[in-house]
C-alpha cells in the first residue's frame, strides 16, 4: 500500500509551522504600528492641544497681570513707582506675545490659526489704548487716564480673555478629539490581537490535527506492511547450512545422526512438495532392455 515518503511529511511539517510563524509575525507588525499610531496620537495630545490651552491660560494670567500693572501707573506718586509699573506693563507684554507664539505654532487646524490670529490682533489693539493712559498720565490729567485704564482698558482685557478661552476651549476639543481617535486604535488593537490569537490557535490545533492524522495514517500503513512482510516471511522456510549427504544413496543426514530420504528431508524443512518421475538416463540404465524390445 503506497504512502509518502518522510520528506513530504517534513514539508508538511515546515510549511504549517511556517504559517504559523507568518501569521505571528503580522500580528507583531500591526500591533506595533497601531502602538505606535498610540504613540503618535499622545505625542501630538502633549505637544499641541496640551501646550496650546497652557499657553492660553498663561498669555490670560500675564494680560490680567499687565491690567494690574496699568493701574499702579495711575496710582504711582513718584517716577521710580512709574517706571517700576511701566516695566512691568513693558515685561508682561513680551511674555503674553511670548505665549501666543507658542500657540501659532502649535495650534492645528486652520480655525485654531485664525482664531490666534484674531486673538495677536486684538492684543495688540490694546497698546494703543496704553499709550493713551501714558500721555494723558503725563500731562497730569490722571481722573481721565484712570477712566480709560477702568473703562475701555478694562473691556478690552475681558475681550482678551474670551479669546483666551476660546483658545483653551477650542485646544481642549481637539485633544478630546486626539483622545477619541487614541482610544479607537487602542479598541483596534485589541479585536485585532483577540482576532489573531483565536486565529493563531485555530491553526495551531487544525495542523496539529493534520499531524497527528497523517502520522497515525502513515504508522498504520507501516504497521500493515510491517505485517504483510512478517506473514510472507512466515510463510517462507529456507534450507541453509552444511548438509551431510550420501555420496551413494544421496540421503541427508539430521541433527539428530538419523539418515533420511532427500526428498523427505527436503519435505519437513521447506514447504517443496515432490512428485516422482524418471530421467531418461536412469530410465535407459534401468530399463534399456525393456525399451529396446518395445
Amino acid at each position: 500500500m503506497p504512502f509518502s515518503s518522510g520528506k513530504t511529511v517534513k514539508h508538511k511539517l515546515v510549511l504549517g509551522f511556517m504559517l504559523v510563524i507568518v501569521m505571528f509575525v503580522s500580528f507583531g507588525i500591526i500591533s506595533l504600528t497601531e502602538v505606535h499610531n498610540v504613540g503618535d496620537l499622545t505625542e501630538t495630545i502633549y505637544e499641541h492641544p496640551l501646550v496650546v490651552s497652557n499657553a492660553a491660560l498663561r498669555a490670560g494670567i500675564y494680560m490680567t497681570k499687565m491690567h494690574r500693572s496699568m493701574k499702579d501707573v495711575i496710582l504711582s506718586k513718584s517716577s521710580t513707582e512709574f517706571d517700576k509699573a511701566s516695566d512691568e506693563v513693558n515685561k508682561y507684554e513680551r511674555l503674553v506675545y511670548g505665549e501666543l507664539d507658542v500657540i501659532r505654532d502649535n495650534i492645528i487646524g486652520t480655525e485654531g490659526q485664525n482664531l490666534e490670529k484674531r486673538t495677536r490682533q486684538l492684543f495688540a489693539d490694546w497698546k494703543p489704548k496704553r499709550q493713551e493712559v501714558f500721555l494723558l498720565f503725563h500731562s497730569g490729567r490722571r481722573d481721565e487716564a484712570a477712566a480709560i485704564t477702568n473703562g475701555k482698558g478694562a473691556e478690552h482685557v475681558a475681550k482678551l480673555d474670551n479669546k483666551m478661552l476660546e483658545l483653551t476651549s477650542y485646544a481642549r476639543k481637539k485633544a478630546d478629539g486626539f483622545m477619541q481617535l487614541a482610544k479607537r486604535s487602542q479598541k483596534r488593537v485589541e479585536n485585532i490581537s483577540v482576532i489573531l490569537v483565536l486565529v493563531g490557535v485555530f491553526l495551531s490545533a487544525l495542523i496539529a490535527f493534520i499531524t497527528v492524522r497523517y502520522v497515525l495514517k502513515v504508522e498504520k500503513i507501516l504497521l500493515h506492511e510491517r505485517n504483510e512482510l512478517q506473514k510472507a516471511l512466515s510463510e517462507i522456510r529456507t534450507l541453509s547450512g552444511l548438509l551431510p549427504i550420501c555420496a551413494s544413496c544421496k540421503k541427508i543426514r539430521d541433527d539428530k545422526g538419523y539418515w533420511n530420504q532427500l526428498e523427505l528431508y527436503i519435505r519437513d524443512h521447506s514447504d517443496a512438495e515432490f512428485s516422482h518421475s524418471i530421467c531418461p538416463s536412469c530410465a535407459d540404465k534401468l530399463y534399456g532392455d525393456f525399451i529396446n524390445d518395445v
